[in-house]
């Protein structure tokens, strides 16, 4: 089964490679995003529509084959948009989204970022983890990376929600302890998914996978091998990894 993974803000087709180097029955293929990366040269994309639409042409010649949806922060929520237009496309879907470190996307942005000076913009983003002390340090780096960033918080921001008919396709949540998601936000996945929604904690923050990535690869290649296990229990299951 192929496993395509959707990168988190700021992330290029390089931004899973730790998690990557776990899988061995599972091939994850990252996909590289308009604005970095390979793709540097192209200008970031800010609306999830155009996003999902890039994401669908690249990918809708793959969808024959068994495969899965991953995604970390903005990926999660770009998988779960993409999977819509799967549907509405009419083509297989995927045979489960496997999100990380995401509210649901019926919940609104009470705080708009991609609109804050530069200082409070920097300042949010340590904070929030996953940027390397070697970009931070490097002013150079800095100045390209800051636009790309900005540009994907855009592409959440600027998303109006509209209640659609729930998907038919597994949905499992992984999460951090300590990250600033409720249990609401979190178990409002549910109205995406007709089928039970699955969330597992692990120790750590927003960025959790970055300290032990081959528990998360584990836990992701144990559900998509046994063949997506489905129940007919409503409420959704809760898991701490250990």
């Amino acid at each position: 089964m192929e496993l395509f993974a959707i990168p988190f803000a700021g992330g290029s087709e390089h931004c899973y490679r730790d998690l990557e180097k776990h899988f061995t029955a599972i091939r994850m293929t990252v996909q590289a995003l308009p604005g970095r990366g390979k793709l540097i040269s192209q200008p970031c994309i800010t609306a999830i529509d155009e996003m999902v639409d890039y994401l669908f042409q690249e990918l809708r010649e793959r969808f024959n084959q068994p495969y899965a949806l991953f995604g970390h922060s903005m990926g999660a929520f770009i998988a779960c948009m993409l999977s819509r237009k799967i549907h509405h496309e009419g083509l297989p879907m995927p045979r489960a989204l496997m999100l990380s470190g995401r509210k649901a996307p019926s919940i609104k942005e009470h705080e708009i970022k991609h609109t804050m000076p530069s200082a409070q913009f920097r300042t949010m983003l340590q904070e929030l983890g996953g940027v390397p002390d070697a970009v931070w340090q490097d002013e150079d780096i800095m100045t390209l990376f800051e636009p790309i960033l900005r540009a994907d918080f855009e592409l959440l921001e600027t998303y109006q929600y509209h209640q659609q008919q729930a998907l038919d396709v597994p949905f499992y949540l992984f999460l951090g302890e300590d990250d600033e998601i409720s249990a609401e936000q979190a178990q409002a996945w549910q109205k995406e998914t007709s089928q039970p929604l699955t969330i597992t904690y692990f120790k750590g923050g927003h960025f959790y996978f970055q300290k032990d990535a081959g528990l998360l690869a584990e836990m992701i290649s144990e559900k998509l091998i046994s063949q997506l296990e489905t129940t007919s229990d409503s409420d959704a299951r809760y898991y701490l990894a250990e």
